[in-house]
């Protein structure tokens, strides 16, 4: 009986959803912050009365104490989704007056603890993991009792795990779909698409691909090629398309597809008339490319703010991160328009 009413108690979840708002603004609230308004005060306070909240003591005793610090845990700031995942970071806890210790180049498990070790010493209340390969079980255990969110996580399972665990994504499945509909209503069938690394956002793409194909009644035979960002890899992939001839060169992301444009140009295959290629993540890049790139847009920047959003919700709250899933968008561009019909 006792865990019954523990789970039905009503959360700062509770009160987000009823007036469409953030659990980091509905803590404010409650805690009377200027930042926020006098309407919405009051507001989040009628709503807690209507739902007989009482705030958790013990986590606002501990936020009394705290060191207002956020960690933000990137594998390479220089990477453009990474850079707007930080400024998106960086700019939410700032407005509600934490500090972000960020550290960077966090790939390597070596270098990894280290960057943990740092965060323990300098008493972390949340931590956010951008892409990283640590599992919730295994963020526990290193900062405890520290929070932690894991934004686009790459962990053994992430995309498949159905339990809520502080995972903020964008949704890759949707924003595949919209891809594989587009192309194939500019007429091509022969698709083929080029890896990323063997982590959990490329595993969830390509079985994107192969499921937007099957919806579209279409025979998924997709020919994979392999390749990261190195000069030889991506030429071997060029080559391999002006051999075998496919209409579409899906790439994992738009990194990949950028560097593969300059490769197809060099073995004479011309973008889109001869071959469609698509990236993924709508980096700035990507609208500048010569032929300006096609991909899926995700909200790179709105991920990072989420991140530090639901971090100091569980903080001031006491309940844990949620999951979110955000929106993706198509941008179509003339790397995938129909060479057949003359818009290339």
């Amino acid at each position: 009986m006792t865990s019954s009413r523990r789970t039905s108690r009503p959360t700062l979840s509770d009160i987000a959803r009823a007036l469409d708002l953030s659990e980091a603004t509905v803590s404010r609230a409650l805690r009377g912050s200027p930042i926020i308004s006098e309407q919405t005060r009051t507001d989040v306070a009628r709503v807690a009365r209507e739902l007989g909240y009482v705030p958790n003591a013990a986590a606002r005793s501990l936020a009394r104490q705290a060191s207002h610090t956020l960690g933000l845990l990137v594998p390479d700031v220089t990477d453009p989704v990474h850079g707007m995942i930080v400024a998106g970071f960086g700019q939410a806890a700032a407005a509600a007056g934490y500090t972000v210790l960020m550290l960077d180049g966090v790939r390597e498990d070596r270098r990894r603890a280290s960057a943990l070790r740092t965060l323990r010493e300098h008493q972390a209340q949340g931590v956010a993991f951008c892409s990283a390969p640590v599992s919730p079980e295994e963020a526990a255990e290193a900062l405890r009792p520290a929070h932690a969110v894991f934004v686009l996580p790459e962990w053994t399972g992430a995309d498949a795990e159905d339990r809520p665990l502080g995972r903020i994504r964008a949704d890759d499945a949707v924003g595949i779909h919209l891809l594989v509909e587009h192309l194939l209503a500019t007429g091509r069938q022969r698709f083929s698409y080029v890896n990323g690394p063997d982590i959990a956002s490329n595993r969830l793409r390509r079985g994107s691909i192969l499921r937007a194909l099957e919806a579209q009644h279409v025979e998924p035979r997709i020919r994979e090629f392999s390749a990261s960002l190195d000069r030889a890899e991506i030429d071997a992939v060029a080559r391999l398309a002006a051999r075998e001839r496919p209409d579409v060169l899906m790439c994992y992301d738009d990194k990949l597809a950028l560097h593969l444009l300059d490769a197809l140009r060099n073995v004479g295959l011309r973008v889109p008339q001869d071959v469609a290629v698509t990236g993924f993540d709508g980096i700035p890049f990507a609208a500048v490319a010569n032929p300006r790139l096609t991909t899926i847009e995700q909200p790179a920047e709105q991920m990072g703010a989420r991140a530090a959003e639901a971090l100091i919700a569980a903080i001031e709250s006491g309940a844990p991160p949620q999951d979110q899933l955000l929106p993706v968008r198509l941008a179509v561009r003339e790397s995938s328009l129909s060479g057949r019909a003359g818009n290339g």
